[in-house]
């Protein structure tokens, strides 16, 4: 955004609110870790110490400007002898733009964030923070007075961006691309030597300053980064060697000798013995947990997903439940987690990996295959063995009698969102269910490889079956669809209507994404079908 475009930005803006405070402290008070619900303006006035966002760390110091946004994980820590002194105007907005002769309003875009590239003098950005941190300049109440400080504010912030000053952020940027060049290569050798040269510094100024900029040697960042990656990657099924191989190591004995003295336990053992509190980021993943008799600290609540919940006390009054639509962070932080566990169904966050190492779990619908994973890597073999003989013992006593009540019998899933009518298949979990756990049918006329088919309702005589699960998202705009699904001649008309093979399966989708759930399910359906 060039200068005519930012002031022509600046103009559409409506602040909904602004606060502004200064803040000057010790080391102990300053360190913190939140989520931004505000857009924030933060100018260092004395000190040194570090700012975290989104899990990159940057320097800063005196005259340094941030300017951060909604959603930003932050951490700020303080130089010991030097504590950080800094000005912070919080503020939400709204952008005004023109459509079709109506005013509408959608989150400003700005177009800068993070540590500004270049800043004003300490002393003109003052100009303009110091009145809205006044108590005695500005009334708290004179909102019009405000507005026009934090809008000049702006106009301040944005030259500042716009403007480079070379001589005065060489040093700090010369430690911002080694961090992030470190960040990327840990797996890499990585010489110090070859940093300082990166940095423009001789190697005994590089290593200076980047102790006191981040309080730890550039070698000690080094394997900090490291064994943070290596956290995360003994969560899978890979063993010691191609871990240690991942994360810079090619003499797996050093890597484990490493781990244990940072940790206190050999890689092997660390999940099993260090990681008691886990926090639970995919449907199911608490259902897994609980069988394996682990209660975890967090994990998503189901309210947001299902019309009608039929608890299952052992997995419900477990935790803290966390909002499905949300990043959560602040719950997160304080929940305490060693572990948080994930999907690769999922777009992976990597600031999750900020609040604890975090283990993206490969998706199956396969009845007992993640429980067994789970197990191995947290000890618990013995219980996933035991819930994986018990399932197959119900599942096949299920079979029989279906087969013997109904013979061969077809069934469809049908999901009713606020945009869609959608008919599953086999390859997803309530298809593993139906069909290979219960022994259910899909009828031959589903496309082959396709895991589900978005209807309009003149479809729906295309997919006929002898059985529905019929299930409708908890929205009022699904409710609606679902009634005219309801109502329509074309569902009138269908066998499975007709012949009152309709079950509710409101709980089913995710419920049967867990082994406690799963049995659940698979007992509700045959109880449905009489069997």
């Amino acid at each position: 955004m060039n200068k005519p475009d930012a002031i022509r930005f600046m103009h559409k803006l409506v602040f909904t609110s602004i606060r502004s405070y200064h803040y000057e402290g010790g080391t102990a008070d300053i360190r913190m870790q939140r989520t931004l619900r505000f857009y924030a303006i933060a100018l260092i006035s004395r000190g040194k110490g570090t700012v975290t966002i989104n899990g990159t760390s940057t320097p800063a110091m005196k005259g340094d400007l941030f300017f951060l946004q909604p959603d930003m994980l932050i951490e700020a820590s303080s130089n010991d002898n030097h504590p950080l002194e800094y000005s912070l105007v919080l503020f939400s907005a709204v952008q005004l733009h023109k459509q079709n002769n109506a005013w509408l309003v959608k989150p400003p875009e700005f177009s800068f964030k993070g540590k500004l590239k270049a800043s004003q003098s300490l002393e003109t950005m003052m100009e303009w923070i110091h009145p809205l941190i006044s108590k005695r300049a500005l009334h708290s109440s004179d909102k019009q007075a405000k507005t026009a400080l934090l809008t000049s504010l702006l106009h301040a912030v944005a030259r500042a961006e716009s403007t480079t000053q070379e001589d005065e952020q060489q040093k700090i940027r010369g430690i911002e691309q080694t961090l992030a060049f470190i960040n990327e290569n840990y797996s890499k050798e990585i010489k110090i030597e070859q940093l300082a040269q990166m940095s423009g510094f001789s190697l005994n100024h590089f290593t200076r300053v980047f102790k006191q900029q981040m309080k730890l040697t550039p070698s000690e960042y080094i394997f900090k980064q490291r064994m943070a990656k290596a956290k995360q990657l003994l969560t899978s099924s890979k063993k010691a060697k191609e871990v240690a191989e991942q994360v810079g190591y090619k003499d797996e004995h050093y890597f484990s000798r490493a781990f244990k003295k940072a940790e206190g336990v050999p890689p092997t053992l660390y999940i099993k013995n260090k990681c008691h509190r886990i926090a639970a980021l995919y449907y199911g993943l608490d259902d897994h947990l609980v069988t394996l008799g682990l209660r975890p600290v967090a994990s998503l609540s189901y309210e947001e997903r299902v019309t009608y919940s039929y608890p299952l006390p052992a997995v419900s009054e477990q935790g803290l439940k966390l909002n499905s639509g949300k990043s959560n962070y602040d719950a997160l932080l304080k929940s305490k987690p060693d572990l948080i566990m994930t999907s690769d169904r999922l777009v992976q966050d990597e600031a999750l990996n900020q609040i604890a190492p975090t283990a993206v779990l490969a998706h199956s619908n396969q009845y007992g295959k993640m429980l067994e994973h789970m197990g191995k890597i947290l000890g618990r073999e013995r219980q996933a063995a035991l819930w994986v003989d018990q399932y197959g013992e119900r599942m096949e006593g299920i079979r029989d009698r279906l087969k013997a009540y109904w013979g061969r019998q077809t069934a469809y899933f049908i999901r009713v969102s606020p945009n869609f009518y959608r008919v599953y298949g086999a390859n997803n979990q309530t298809g593993s269910l139906l069909y290979d756990d219960i022994g259910l049918s899909l009828p031959v006329e589903f496309p082959d490889r396709e895991w589900a088919v978005d209807i309009q309702l003149e479809d729906l005589l295309t997919y006929r079956a002898e059985h529905l699960f019929l299930m409708a998202d908890p929205t009022s705009e699904a409710k609606q669809r679902l009634q005219q699904l309801l109502q329509s001649e074309q569902w009138a008309s269908l066998e499975a209507v007709q012949q009152r093979r309709v079950y509710d399966a409101s709980d089913l989708f995710f419920k049967t994404l867990g082994p406690t759930g799963r049995m659940w399910a698979m007992n509700q359906v045959a109880a449905q079908l009489g069997i």
